[in-house]
């Protein structure tokens, strides 16, 4: 389920050609699901692009630009432990806690 509508998916990466739909939307659900598993069982399932709280949208925008722009071809781990670190920031307050 995509927590951001595809159309706020695509301002966010600053595109307009509707040629590239496809594309930002496999990447869009990619981020949504890696946002639904880190929120862990906090998630609710009936979170969709109109009802997801709008810290999770910034998050799944946040990584969805990640996903966008390292598709796996580059050596982007600093910057994998960067976008991680933002989010763990961004959804502490929705995510489970962690037990120590």
């Amino acid at each position: 389920m995509r927590l951001v509508s595809l159309e706020d998916a695509k301002l966010h990466l600053h595109i307009t050609d509707p040629a590239r739909d496809a594309e930002v939307a496999l990447e869009l659900d990619h981020a949504s699901a890696l946002i639904f598993e880190y929120i862990g069982a906090r998630a609710d399932a009936s979170w969709d692009e109109t009802s997801a709280p709008d810290t999770v949208k910034a998050g799944t925008l946040r990584l969805l630009g990640h996903l966008y722009e390292h598709r796996g071809d580059d050596a982007a781990l600093d910057t994998d432990n960067k976008i991680w670190e933002a989010l763990s920031l961004l959804l502490m307050r929705a995510r489970d806690p962690a037990v120590a």
